[in-house]
């Protein structure tokens, strides 16, 4: 009894080469489209009036492609921010003690302030409760450890971890700048994760806002649009937005979430002003 066997064509090495270099022209196609749509979107306001034609795909596609735009441009600023601060924050860390996952030393309340932030490090081994939200803000405490927790405040309120139990060491200065390299690779990973949660709210908020400017604005000019268009021009008004939080990220913008809607009030009224006669019926 024979069993016939099934040939298996291989790829030749010129066919595979030939292969890879079509994905590679493919991504390097998509990559120019998208970064030209993102500088149309930033300095041309008739061009929206064009890439309202594009399909529902390619749109999304701009959006993650700023998605992935912000968290490289987040981190490309928070590991110069790392090497310039973590040593000197490091070195002003007093000595803590922490017996089975509880903070025992100092027996006093000290803070550490953030280098080249506006913000504090708390440590007080004798707390018994966690400082307010409102004391958060307003002491501008970035994190607050007492007992066996880790406290930070966020939009929710205030947030605790628990310390792992097993935690029984002294630290010191001259141990943390020991293992400077070790929590440098471990913030930048955190950093990493948490980006493309933070930019997915932060482009969520400016979709939303977005798109209310373009509604409000299609009242104002009676010029009823389909929510299809509202949808997409709100989609790449994200292109300015991101510029916008860009120049916020490395220079600051006083007021950015109202600078942000002054920002899409402007581009809306001047995408209303050069819409094409035909488009205004």
């Amino acid at each position: 009894m024979f069993i016939q066997q099934k040939s298996i064509k291989k790829r030749s090495p010129g066919q595979a080469v030939f292969a890879r270099s079509r994905r590679t022209h493919f991504l390097y196609t998509i990559s120019i489209s998208m970064i030209s749509i993102f500088f149309q979107s930033v300095f041309s306001f008739r061009s929206y009036h064009r890439l309202r034609a594009l399909g529902p795909w390619r749109t999304g596609l701009f959006v993650f492609y700023l998605l992935l735009l912000g968290v490289l441009t987040l981190n490309i600023w928070f590991a110069v921010q790392l090497n310039e601060k973590l040593p000197v924050f490091l070195r002003a860390v007093p000595e803590l003690t922490f017996e089975k996952g509880v903070l025992t030393a100092p027996e006093k309340t000290l803070s550490v302030n953030i280098p080249g932030a506006d913000f504090t490090a708390v440590f007080d081994a004798t707390a018994k409760n966690p400082p307010s939200r409102q004391e958060f803000i307003n002491k501008r405490i970035l994190f607050f450890i007492g007992g066996n927790k880790i406290y930070t405040v966020s939009v929710a309120g205030v947030q605790s971890q628990t310390l792992p139990p097993r935690l029984n060491m002294k630290v010191t200065p001259q141990l943390l700048e020991k293992y400077t390299p070790s929590i440098k690779s471990v913030l930048q990973a955190a950093a990493f994760f948490g980006s493309f949660l933070a930019l997915g709210l932060f482009f969520l908020f400016s979709f939303l806002l977005a798109a209310s400017a373009v509604y409000m604005w299609s009242g104002w000019r009676r010029t009823p649009l389909p929510a299809g268009v509202i949808l997409r021009w709100a989609a790449f008004l994200q292109g300015p937005a991101l510029a916008l939080w860009i120049v916020n990220l490395f220079w600051g913008v006083p007021l950015f979430v109202f600078g942000m809607f002054i920002l899409f009030m402007i581009y809306t009224q001047q995408i209303f002003n050069v819409m094409p006669e035909e488009k205004k019926r």
